[in-house]
């Protein structure tokens, strides 16, 4: 990997502050994209700001390859549990190249062009990507020793 490379990856690892917004804007983006479902809305600023958060940009504000974002194991981690969640399947990093794509399709061309299948995937995607990023914060999160004297006390 190029040094260029490496920068990017190294910036656009998840760090808890970028999780901790990458958490609320999944749960705002899928309200968004539910209401372009319906009609209520064109766009979705909450997702544009999601896909930032999750392929990050380096100090000259220059995103990672797809590639780069397909070799970071935290990226297509959370990308598989979030598709699991959304009912499909990837075995592999190559099948995650799907949902690469259609970010960055979403990224640059916005909703408007997209099927009815395609904004239901990406509500569903957005929903499992919060629900693991909660997941993931929770358990991360260590109990208070006063909890656990609760809890063993009953």
């Amino acid at each position: 990997m190029t040094k260029k490379g490496e920068e990017a990856m190294l910036s656009h690892s998840l760090n808890r502050f970028a999780r901790d917004l990458a958490i609320e804007q999944s749960l705002d983006a899928a309200i968004e994209i539910s209401d372009v479902i319906t009609g209520k809305r064109s766009d979705s600023p909450a997702l544009s700001g999601l896909i930032h958060t999750l392929m990050g940009a380096d100090a000259q504000g220059v995103s990672p390859s797809k590639r780069d974002l397909l070799s970071d194991s935290q990226f297509t981690s959370i990308s598989q549990r979030a598709a699991a969640l959304s009912g499909r399947h990837y075995t592999s990093t190559n099948e995650l190249s799907d949902i690469l794509d259609l970010l960055l399709k979403v990224n640059s061309v916005g909703l408007t062009n997209f099927s009815a299948d395609d904004l239901n995937f990406i509500r569903d995607f957005c929903l499992g990507l919060n629900q693991s990023f909660v997941s993931e914060a929770f358990s991360k999160t260590p109990e208070p020793p006063l909890a656990r004297s609760r809890q063993q006390n009953f």
